[in-house]
């Protein structure tokens, strides 16, 4: 008899798996109940939350889509949406978080006759547009309230620990920057492959060369990219503005983009854990004190409002995997 599995499959199967105990687990945790209340509460006001998401996700969909170069021809945007939002949803809920997330929006690109190596190239890129831009919208919320009124609330919850985050993160924003724009391009030395070990070096040299390279050629698409992941997190940032207006809570647009990113940045420590359970809600309630949004219960239905939108687009994931998986596979590399 033959072998029933191969290691490829294997590895699958076990990801897969991974992948559903997590949901499993993530389902068992929320409190359902308490979610459906505060969805009550809310009524069909649900909805602009659910739009504004929809904004957010459709517009770092067309930040990815320009990376494509001339591959975007063959996918269309609703296409590589619903190929974000289940890369979105696989990179939420596994140990390996956006790396595994990542890889499976290039695999699934596959199927629009593009291949692997352009996929990959183009999530590679656009991870590093999104992420520069990230990083320049949290310093410029921290420096607004460095500079606000709010300076003393800060001091009193986080002391220096938050000039000594922002520093870290300038940092690694200009090492990004020297990296695509002065240091030498990697070298494309030839690595042994006769190992796993040196496959995986030589595809990750290979991707940083390509990475540099299209910086070089496609300047102008790279900031492109970088300016529409900035708008997507500004609109993305708009949910906790509407949710804390919703729950009755004056506040200013700024103030849902100081919670949001700060939020993305404390959840990152977490990103191993299954849907960040625990960590978003710890950072939720920190991050609305820290700007003086100390009422009762106001953090806690805030974090169950925005599991009820992450529910959403989890379910609509799967749905859009469905239908994706009919499409057969072209395995050009």
């Amino acid at each position: 008899m033959g072998k029933l599995t191969n290691p490829s499959q294997l590895i699958k199967g076990i990801f897969l798996f991974l992948i559903l105990a997590s949901i499993t687990v993530f389902l068992a945790k929320s409190d359902l109940n308490a979610l459906k209340k505060e969805l009550s509460s809310v009524g069909y006001r649900f909805i602009i939350i659910l739009f504004t998401t929809f904004a957010a996700y459709f517009v770092g969909t067309l930040a990815w889509w320009i990376c494509l170069g001339s591959a975007k021809k063959k996918v269309n945007l609703i296409e590589l949406f619903a190929i974000r939002q289940i890369g979105e949803t696989v990179g939420l809920f596994n140990p390996t978080s956006i790396i595994g997330g990542d890889l499976l929006k290039a695999q699934l690109i596959t199927r629009y006759d593009i291949p692997l190596k352009e996929g990959l190239n183009s999530v590679a890129i656009s991870r590093i547009t999104a992420v520069l831009s990230q990083l320049t919208l949290f310093l410029i919320a921290m420096l607004w309230l460095v500079f606000s009124p709010l300076k003393n609330e800060i001091i009193r919850y986080a002391g220096p620990v938050i000039y000594i985050i922002c520093l870290f993160l300038f940092l690694l924003m200009i090492l990004i920057l020297y990296w695509l724009m002065v240091a030498k391009s990697p070298s494309q030395t030839k690595a042994s492959t006769a190992t796993l070990f040196g496959k995986a070096k030589a595809h990750f040299q290979s991707l940083l060369w390509n990475v540099k390279d299209f910086y070089r050629h496609q300047n102008k698409v790279f900031w492109y990219s970088y300016l529409l992941f900035a708008l997507h997190w500004i609109i993305g940032s708009l949910e906790f503005y509407y949710i804390l207006k919703f729950l009755g809570v004056a506040v200013q647009p700024i103030h849902g983009l100081i919670v949001d990113m700060s939020v993305i940045v404390l959840k990152s420590i977490g990103a191993f854990i299954p849907g960040q359970l625990g960590i978003e809600e710890i950072a939720n309630k920190l991050l609305l004190h820290m700007i003086g949004i100390t009422g009762g219960s106001i953090w806690l239905s805030a974090s169950l409002l925005r599991r009820g939108r992450q529910l959403t687009w989890v379910a609509l994931g799967f749905i859009f995997y469905l239908c994706i998986k009919r499409k057969p596979v072209h395995v050009s590399i």
